[in-house]
């Protein structure tokens, strides 16, 4: 079985303000903030990847093992797919 994908909703407008990633939607009233790391991640997220994927990418952008972000990656990914920034995907 082949790890699911995560990837940007396409209702999520998004804009960079001052090192922030602001997240907006049409259909909502508030705006969410990401930090710049997090914003590293929505950055990764314009095609599917899977957690490994961002796990690599990410370690080598942060100088940081795989095993101390791989969790950062999950629980920030499970955050954004409950306030639908993302969505899962099938994956690679």
């Amino acid at each position: 079985m082949s790890e699911p994908a995560f990837v940007r909703s396409p209702n999520a407008l998004s804009r960079s303000v001052d090192g922030e990633i602001l997240l907006a939607a049409v259909d909502r009233e508030h705006v969410d903030r990401l930090s710049p790391s997090a914003g590293a991640v929505w950055a990764l997220l314009d095609k599917p990847r899977t957690v490994s994927a961002l796990v690599d990418d990410l370690s080598a952008v942060f100088d940081v093992t795989q095993g101390r972000i791989a969790w950062d990656v999950e629980a920030l990914l499970s955050d954004l797919v409950s306030r639908g920034w993302v969505e899962v995907v099938a994956g690679g």
